[in-house]
């Protein structure tokens, strides 16, 4: 063994602890202080961890200690006050896995660097420290995606408490345990998911879509393009994986990445009818669009102002249909959330009901 090669364990543990702080992070989206804050604890600390593991002087143990000891100080304050001045931390939350996990990676750090050499004493090598760290960061990353935050705010105390949850379709499907749900409204929802998973792919290339009949409504300028299949709209199909009434892409400049269908219900019956909510219970929020505009054959324009005026050009056309997202790409609230922003629409209840939207709401 290298004479420095202690150094490696506390740093691998100072990485472990950072790269289960940057998945906690995607999963604060919805308050972007908090994310902020989070990732510039990850970048710290896997920055710390690299110096240690590449440094022979002594000094190295300096930044490890003190930027794990910032951190566990950090997750101790959050499990018994919150942060007051960090919008999405300024509730204390519950001790949870993850956290848990990521807080021993840290001590773990800071212990092995208050060691130093003595570490060899004990026969930890560079390999016993790296499955050590594998043994409590695959656990943490796996609890990252059940995270649970009690943040206060009024979309947390009114809507259920552990739904919406981030979905991650390389992990699971995780819709199990929400409150209000039945087994059988929980297991028409994974086939919906499954489904659309496995039939989706197909037009993973929108120029395909464009060969079987989609056409783009326009909106590529708000982040997210939505192609629609006139013979889908009214089939005499419900939630049908394999001719969806809509398929949406992510815009990348000139590319377009496929991350979600859009069902729509056959008809315009009442957003909240029976045939639709029963479906999937809480899980689902169905939604309309009774505010945009159209411009030309069918192109979205934006949607009316506060006068209830389009913008020049366009005239308003509701759309009445209830539709229904369902992701197979990650999304931080959930499997069936909709494209927030001007594409969220309206749903039956108010925005701080609802469990398809987990963001700042921005109209």
């Amino acid at each position: 063994m290298r004479k420095d090669s202690y150094a490696y364990l506390p740093g691998l543990f100072s990485l472990g602890a950072g790269f289960v702080h940057a998945l906690a992070a995607g999963t604060h989206t919805e308050h972007t202080q908090a994310a902020l804050a989070i990732a510039m604890l990850a970048v710290l600390q896997c920055g710390v961890g690299v110096i240690a593991m590449s440094n022979t002087n002594r000094w190295w143990s300096v930044p490890v200690i003190v930027v794990n000891a910032v951190a566990i100080g950090g997750w101790i304050v959050t499990r018994v006050s919150g942060i007051s001045f960090i919008d999405g931390l300024e509730s204390s939350e519950s001790v949870q896995a993850a956290d848990a996990l990521c807080a021993s990676l840290a001590a773990l750090a800071i212990l092995g660097s208050l060691l130093g050499q003595r570490v060899k004493v004990l026969h930890l090598t560079p390999a016993i420290g790296g499955v050590m760290v594998l043994a409590l960061v695959v656990p943490a990353s796996l609890a990252t995606a059940d995270h649970q935050h009690d943040h206060g705010d009024s979309h947390s105390e009114t809507t259920s408490a552990n739904w919406p949850r981030p979905y991650f379709p390389s992990i699971g499907i995780d819709i199990a345990g929400v409150e209000g749900v039945t087994p059988e409204q929980e297991a028409r929802a994974s086939t919906l998911i499954t489904e659309t998973q496995n039939n989706l792919v197909r037009w993973a290339d929108y120029k395909t879509a464009l060969a079987e009949g989609w056409f783009s409504i326009g909106d590529g300028e708000t982040g997210y393009e939505h192609f629609v299949n006139g013979r889908a709209l009214n089939d005499g199909k419900f939630l049908d994986s394999t001719m969806p009434e809509s398929i949406v892409y992510k815009v990348y400049g000139d590319k377009r990445i496929l991350v979600s269908a859009m069902y729509m219900a056959e008809g315009e019956p009442d957003i909240d009818a029976p045939e639709l909510t029963e479906f999937a219970g809480p899980l689902f929020q169905w939604h309309v669009h009774n505010d945009l505009c159209w411009k030309g054959l069918g192109d979205v324009a934006g949607v009316v102002d506060e006068n209830g005026q389009c913008p020049p050009g366009s005239m308003l056309r509701p759309v009445q249909k209830p539709m229904i997202h369902v992701w197979i790409v990650p999304h931080p609230c959930g499997p069936f959330a909709a494209v927030e922003g001007l594409a969220e629409g309206q749903a039956a209840v108010e925005d701080s009901l609802r469990v398809d939207i987990c963001g700042s709401h921005a109209h």
